[in-house]
């Protein structure tokens, strides 16, 4: 797959090159005759895609698109269409931000968007296409999802919480300890350490902690480099894309990253986003109120994530864009919006005279109905808002999601499910409302789907939210399949770890997720070594990374699906400047084989033993006796 390029007659394309040290600066303000946001994908099919790309000057761009089967060059013109909703605040205007020039992070107030639609093309074929806008011109490749019956192999990306904003090209992160390796020396001092000197620490008392080496900034983009090294054939995004949806320069850098002067894997491989807590907040705007303008923060998100992003229709016109349906061949993407549930609720619900008591410790009472006590769907509305979707049983999203799940499994698809909050979750918001150390942000509500989710095979839930990595396993049935939940919240923001009974790093680990099998924070510990009069991390540590998912067809229509957790690991030198970044595989890496049905039906250690061979070549016999046996008549 052809990288993206860009022409412009000025020669002011920005190229950011990964050495040792500091990342390329922006320069000023895009100029309005080139692109604002470069061309990206959506809505993948096996005949076409969905274009998208935004510019400061109301004037039509073309769209031409050549390869296999197209006898001439498709040509379109787009229709450029002002989006006010994307103008810059005058908070926003007006903010400071550290280690930057006032507003030099700002582009333009005009926000042009283009959309063109292409079907009739071939499925699992590459084309060339260009996008002309004025005296610029873009070009890059795309690529068909292939048949359902016709495919050899699909890899896609899963990551979340990369919260993008300009302060994040200056601001380092609070890097949680979590276990050392056996061998390991001990972490830096954070008094006066050579790593607490130049990194600097956070926190205070019991709560503080060393920061991580890469900047937010840089960190997303190494990440970024990787995912765009393996040419994913589509990125799926589970909620908190930006440090706020009401905040108009957390979306510019969010592009400069995808599409834009950073990178732009986005213009070769489409996106399949979910709305997190963070499009619901306003930032500067309102946060999750209002401002002095009369804003009221989470619709103003959720506004602009809705001018970003066009899904196929859901049946629901009031929903559009919150939760749909992707088939990439034999795989079906589900997205959920788990931003709101009813009946509305909140932690000052609980433990007070006349009301059900608090729970503490490991206690679980129930998953509770709602993930965010920050705003209730009365104050959305009053706002103007008509498109929050409530998400508990018989809910208009949860009836589509049945449906839908119903669909693919009688389809024979391969499915997983991707929305924001993780509802098994060992780090920060893994508690329900009423347990004395929820954050009133957890992700248990979203457990109510479970059952549905094992009664039609789905293979994966893709989270975020906490801002760690984590795996966990739920089988309610007991038969050995059950769901694999994954929170992959470590793409650009928090490192955080699993969450403790006090505000103190020393108090121990609260383990409340039962569920959970593995976590970058526990199961793959730091070695710390000096060399040459530095402490220096070796191996292990929680690192921005991202869930590489493999799927390889095998003979009579079966597949091997392989997930593979992936960190960028920084390699420093003595002085702690930054020579490169590495990908690097943790250490649970797994792989399912799903049969011609789609569903799962074994599980093997992926380090090809001969047992594990075996076992494989025992549970082909075993689907093909099954299947064979649905084909006989009655007896």
């Amino acid at each position: 797959m052809h990288r993206p390029h860009k022409h412009f007659l000025t020669q002011a394309a920005i190229a950011v090159t990964f050495t040792a040290g500091l990342i390329a600066a922006i320069a000023a303000p895009v100029n309005a005759a080139t692109f604002r946001v470069n061309p990206y994908l959506q809505q993948p099919s096996t005949d076409g895609m969905y274009f998208t790309w935004f510019t400061e000057e109301d004037t039509a761009g073309t769209l031409t698109v050549t390869g296999p089967g197209l006898n001439s060059p498709l040509t379109f013109t787009s229709t450029p269409a002002i989006k006010p909703e994307l103008a810059y605040t005058t908070a926003e205007k007006n903010q400071n931000i550290a280690g930057l020039p006032q507003g030099s992070w700002l582009l333009g107030d005009n926000n042009y968007k283009h959309t063109v639609d292409v079907r009739g093309l071939q499925p699992g074929t590459t084309y060339d296409y260009t996008v002309t806008q004025g005296s610029s011109v873009f070009n890059a490749t795309f690529k068909t999802a292939p048949s359902k019956d016709d495919w050899t192999s699909i890899r896609f990306i899963a990551m979340a919480d990369s919260e993008t904003e300009p302060a994040g090209r200056s601001s380092r992160r609070e890097w949680q300890p979590g276990a050392l390796a056996d061998g390991s020396a001990l972490r830096p001092e954070l008094g006066d350490s050579q790593w607490a000197n130049i990194f600097g620490t956070a926190g205070s008392g019991g709560s503080q902690t060393l920061r991580y080496m890469l900047t937010e900034t840089e960190g997303y983009q190494r990440n970024l480099a990787i995912v765009n090294s393996r040419q994913p054939d589509f990125l799926i995004m589970p909620g908190d894309l930006v440090q706020g949806g009401g905040y108009q320069p957390g979306w510019d850098e969010f592009f400069r990253h995808n599409a834009g002067e950073f990178d732009s894997g986005l213009s070769t491989y489409p996106l399949l986003p979910a709305l997190g807590n963070w499009e619901n907040f306003g930032a500067l705007n309102g946060g999750y109120g209002t401002d002095a303008d009369g804003r009221f923060g989470p619709k103003f998100g959720r506004d602009k994530y809705h001018v970003y992003f066009d899904a196929p229709d859901n049946g629901t016109p009031e929903h559009q864009d919150n939760y749909y349906r992707i088939d990439y061949g034999p795989v079906t993407i589900i997205t959920l919006d788990s931003s709101n549930g009813e009946p509305d609720d909140r932690r000052s619900n609980y433990g007070g005279e006349n009301q059900p008591p608090k729970i503490s410790g490991l206690d679980y009472t129930g998953p509770g109905t709602d993930t965010q006590e920050n705003y209730t769907r009365e104050q959305y509305e009053a706002a103007g808002g008509t498109d929050l979707a409530d998400f508990n049983p018989g809910s208009p999203q949860w009836n589509w999601a049945k449906a839908q799940l119903e669909d693919a499994r009688a389809q024979g698809q391969m499915i997983f499910v991707q929305f924001h909050h993780a509802p098994y979750s060992s780090g920060e918001h893994g508690q329900p409302m009423n347990h004395v150390l929820s954050t009133g942000q957890g992700g248990t509500p979203m457990r109510q789907y479970h059952s549905m989710f094992e009664q039609y095979g789905v293979l994966a839930v893709l989270s975020g939210h906490s801002e760690m990595f984590e795996r966990s396993f739920v089988d309610e049935n007991g038969d050995g399949i059950g769901v694999q939940y994954y929170d992959v919240g470590v793409s650009g923001d928090g490192l955080r770890g699993e969450k403790r009974t006090g505000s103190s790093l020393s108090d121990p680990l609260l383990k409340y997720n039962s569920f959970s099998q593995w976590t970058a924070d526990q199961n793959e510990g730091e070695f710390w070594q000096e060399i040459e009069g530095a402490l220096q991390l070796v191996s292990g540590g929680k690192h921005y990374g991202h869930l590489e998912v493999n799927l390889e067809r095998l003979n009579d229509g079966q597949a091997k699906i392989t997930l593979t957790p992936v960190y960028s690991f920084p390699i420093l030198d003595g002085d702690y400047n930054l020579v490169r970044t590495e990908r690097r595989v943790y250490g649970d890496e797994i792989t399912l084989l799903a049969g011609v049905d789609g569903q799962i039906f074994r599980t093997v250690p992926e380090s090809s033993s001969m047992l594990g061979l075996l076992a494989f070549g025992f549970c082909t016999l075993a689907v093909k006796l099954r299947n064979s046996y649905k084909t006989k008549p009655n007896l």
